[in-house]
């Protein structure tokens, strides 16, 4: 049984509807950031020359990052309030020889804890991205209705049955979902909280079964998976390196010692095949934001020399685009055109992680920044441009950059 809540259900309701109406204005708004000229944030398609990379930075238009403060705080804890009771959709693929006949698990408000937000790992990163609000802003007005939701959701009955259910379903979320459960593990046992304390006892036993899987999983590879969305091998090392480093040796080894065998070697990144028609991630982005948390400095720095083409080449410039929905052509695509929104957030936080780990008086750091914020503002606007297909997730990857971009030194 979960444990009561004080605030009354109807209270709750109600904020969160003001919430929601607070969301559903912020996206709507023209909040397309622009320079002084109003030039928008996106360069051209066809890339320009430059020399150098000052005068290539010279070239961009200067674009504040938006402040993650209590309006942002409202904006992005909103959408994760709104679908993690959104029952995720009935699977949809036909049958050849056996008829499906779907019904929900008994129960699943109680047995299942992560059946919203349109898919799995969906609702684990929705679950996250309000645990890391309320840890920043205890305050929120919108607090009293997030520990009510994630009450509801991280009992201890609702999270047995997930783990019950992943213990028989094979690979089911390897590795993508795997390392956002442990993600939202390291930020409820990282807290204070008396409530974020009690949820991260009922997770543990999920958590020590998926981090022993996925080191299993890491250590097994033979070659690393470099697609621009979940099955990427540098993505899961990413959710997943919080929580080894603070609680399981054993995993944080097998992350490194994967990344350096899998990694250490690569050069000349083909930043000219991004992004794929479905990416919501930058592969040689994401593998270099992962080799710059795991490497010193004096070995990242060369290292990322060989790896990326200077930020100011016609090969970079793939990675700096502002792409919206129209980017897929096909009109029915509507997830490969949600990916293409989270892209510029998921870009965004990857650049922001790699100035992080770069001296700071290296030329790359300035420039990376303001590619990411950049890329930032191409995707705040579009938060509500495919409707729930992307809603149901921009807020977790805006609020990784969002992260990232403050935790610069």
């Amino acid at each position: 049984m979960n444990a009561p809540m004080q605030t009354p259900l109807k209270a709750l309701k109600a904020l969160s509807a003001l919430v929601l109406f607070v969301v559903g204005f912020a996206v709507v708004a023209p909040a397309a950031a622009q320079n002084a000229t109003g030039r928008k944030t996106t360069l051209a398609n066809v890339a320009p020359a430059y020399s150098d990379l000052a005068s290539f930075y010279a070239s961009l238009p200067v674009v504040e990052p938006r402040a993650f403060d209590l309006t942002t705080a409202m904006l992005l804890s909103a959408m994760p309030l709104a679908c993690m009771d959104h029952p995720q959709p009935r699977p949809n693929a036909a049958p050849y020889l056996w008829q499906a006949a779907y019904t929900p698990a008994a129960d699943y408000e109680t047995t299942r804890a992560f059946y919203g937000c349109y898919d799995w790992h969906s609702a684990v990163n929705s679950a996250w991205t309000l645990v890391r609000i309320l840890k920043m802003f205890p305050d929120l007005p919108s607090a009293p209705a997030i520990r009510q939701k994630l009450n509801d959701h991280l009992g201890a009955t609702n999270i047995a049955g997930d783990l019950e259910f992943m213990r028989g379903a094979g690979t089911f979320e390897l590795p993508y979902g795997y390392a956002w459960l442990l993600r939202l593990q390291f930020e409820l046992r990282t807290s204070n909280d008396a409530d974020s304390k009690r949820w991260a006892a009922n997770i543990q036993p999920m958590a020590t079964y998926m981090s022993e899987r996925l080191t299993s999983y890491l250590k097994a590879l033979a070659q690393p998976v470099r697609a621009g969305n979940h099955p990427n091998t540098a993505m899961a090392m990413d959710n997943a390196l919080g929580y080894a480093r603070a609680f399981d040796p054993a995993l944080e080894a097998a992350i490194r010692e994967t990344a350096h065998r899998l990694f250490e070697r690569d050069i000349r990144c083909r930043t000219a095949a991004e992004p794929g028609p479905s990416d919501f991630a930058s592969p040689c982005l994401m593998e270099a934001s992962i080799m710059g948390q795991l490497l010193d400095r004096d070995v990242f720095v060369p290292w990322l020399d060989a790896f990326l083409p200077p930020l100011y080449s016609a090969d970079f410039h793939p990675l700096t685009q502002g792409l919206g929905p129209e980017f897929v052509k096909n009109p029915t695509a509507i997830a490969s055109k949600s990916h293409i929104v989270g892209l510029a957030f998921v870009r965004a936080m990857s650049m922001s992680e790699i100035a992080n780990a770069l001296p700071l008086n290296d030329a790359r750091v300035p420039v990376l920044r303001r590619l990411a914020a950049m890329q930032a503002a191409t995707g705040f606007p579009l938060m509500g441009a495919v409707g729930y297909d992307g809603s149901h997730y921009y807020a977790t990857w805006a609020t990784t950059y969002l992260i990232a971009h403050g935790a610069q030194p």
